[in-house]
Formats: structure tokens, C-alpha cells, sequence
């Protein structure tokens, strides 16, 4: 089984996924300083988006996030000595798009469509007769549409990730595909 926490630096918060053997199990958008407690509490490989050079002028808020990545890689090599890996934005577009050209919401519809579809990867389509309370009239009666659950269709293994997530998710998938080209050969 394989155990990752891919993350996604950013200036003040960071989006972090934490993967067991590819799929994602937990995930969220925290502050920089909470994620420290989630490198602490999960203690496996972890992986980071590293900044590259991109031939344009950067400002401050790069300089953050690379001080930021600095901080979470003495973390996990010095006080718990354990690897850290890095993987590129360019290295997840071609990786998960076959293209330097993708931009985020063609990454988004390429992990949607490897978890199987919108429909299945997502889902979470509330049921229109109770509107998603799981009973419908007075006395409320089981809703017969739904089966009380209030979904039309349940939520899927996505249901939920947003912004920056989906950029951790991103990287953590991509590192995952690579550490299984590598067993193979």
C-alpha cells in the first residue's frame, strides 16, 4: 500500500490530499502552520509542488510559497527523516493531459474523468422531490424517490474538493503514476 500527502504550497494556506494507493482519503485548504500537524499526524511519503522557472517575473507571493515549501521540506528530511519528493506543474500537465499547454480546468476534467466521470467521480445530485432532506410532506414520510438517503445520486470520491485541492490531488496522482513506472521496470 502505498501512503502519500501530496500538497500545494501557497503563501499563507496550502491544499494538501492525502492518497492510499491513488485514491484520495482525505483532503483540504489550511493554513501553512496547521499543515505541519498534518505532516506530523500522517508520517508518510510526502510530495510537494515545486516552483519552476517559468521565464517571467515573479513578486512576492512566489517568494512566500518557495519559503513556505522550504519550511514543510525541513520538516519532513530533518525533524522526522523521512523523503520528500517534488514533482512540477509542467511534469502534472503532461503526466495527467499529454500537454505543457493544460491549464487548471483541463487538469480538473482529467482527474474527473479517471475517477470515472462526472456522474460517478463526483456525483453527490441531490434528490429533487425532498430537495435533499431525505422526507417529503407532513409527518415526514420517508422520501420513496430517494430512499431517504436525499441523494439522487451519491457522492463520489471527489464530491467536495475545490481550488487548490484539486492542484495537491493533482500532484499527488502524478507522483503516484511515477513511483509505478518505476516499480515496473
Amino acid at each position: 500500500m502505498t501512503h502519500l500527502l501530496a500538497i500545494d504550497p501557497g503563501t499563507t494556506k496550502s491544499g494538501w490530499c492525502y492518497l492510499v494507493d491513488g485514491e484520495p482519503m482525505d483532503y483540504g485548504w489550511f493554513d501553512n502552520e496547521k499543515i505541519y500537524t498534518i505532516i506530523k499526524s500522517l508520517a508518510c511519503l510526502t510530495v510537494i509542488e515545486k516552483i519552476a522557472h517559468m521565464g517571467m517575473p515573479v513578486g512576492a507571493d512566489v517568494f512566500d510559497t518557495v519559503h513556505w515549501t522550504g519550511r514543510f521540506h525541513y520538516l519532513v528530511t530533518e525533524v522526522m527523516q523521512q523523503d520528500v519528493g517534488y514533482i512540477t506543474r509542467r511534469d502534472v500537465k503532461l503526466s495527467l493531459c499529454g500537454s505543457a499547454r493544460a491549464n487548471d480546468s483541463t487538469i480538473r476534467q482529467a482527474l474527473i474523468d479517471r475517477f470515472g466521470g462526472q456522474t460517478k467521480a463526483i456525483g453527490g445530485k441531490k434528490c429533487k422531490t425532498c430537495k435533499g432532506k431525505g422526507w417529503n410532506g407532513r409527518g415526514r414520510p420517508d422520501c420513496e424517490d430517494c430512499s431517504a438517503s436525499g441523494w439522487e445520486s451519491k457522492p463520489g470520491i471527489l464530491h467536495g474538493i475545490a481550488n487548490h485541492v484539486w492542484s495537491a490531488l493533482a500532484v499527488g496522482i502524478t507522483y503516484n503514476d511515477k513511483l509505478l513506472i518505476n516499480r515496473e521496470l
